[in-house]
């Protein structure tokens, strides 16, 4: 009787565990990444993903610096697109709800475009994360094809 207990708690232990990775992974992807990027001729632009515990998702591309006659470090461009994830083991799932946009080409008062859709980010997407670097693996399209494409993010906390 005391064996199959044993066998049974070990069992019941293994089966908490397996349950627990996907809670894990989102876990360990909660909070702030960014990358930076030169663009050409000039400036830099900044890509920043926020991942929250209730799953909110925020994907926002800030461009620096891009325009004759600034700075290095003035904004140009936003883009800023959020919705919600989900994880399964390394696999991300993004649906975007809202992408709102500005430009300085159009004035420095001028207003911010929001479009309210429903779509995916990140085809295919997978994740690792190793000590602060996150790498996100999927698929992008930037010639109607499909492009394996491997983008690395730094934590920002």
């Amino acid at each position: 009787m005391n064996r199959i207990s044993s066998v049974l708690s070990l069992a019941l232990v293994a089966i908490g565990a397996s349950c627990t990775g996907t809670t894990d992974s989102q876990a360990t992807l909660v909070g702030n990444w960014i990358s930076r990027e030169s663009l050409s001729p000039s400036g830099y632009y900044t890509t920043q993903l926020t991942f929250a515990a209730d799953g909110a998702f925020t994907d926002s591309v800030r461009m620096f610096g891009c325009y004759s006659g600034q700075s290095v470090n003035d904004l140009c461009a936003y883009t800023i697109m959020s919705g919600t994830y989900t994880t399964q083991g390394n696999k991300l799932v993004t649906k975007i709800s809202r992408i709102a946009t500005w430009d300085r080409f159009y004035g420095a008062t001028s207003p911010e475009s929001v479009q309210n859709v429903n779509t995916t980010l990140f085809d295919q997407g997978h994740f690792r994360i190793t000590a602060l670097t996150l790498t996100l693996d999927y698929l992008s399209y930037p010639a109607d094809a499909p492009e394996p494409t491997t983008k690395v993010f730094l934590r920002a906390e």
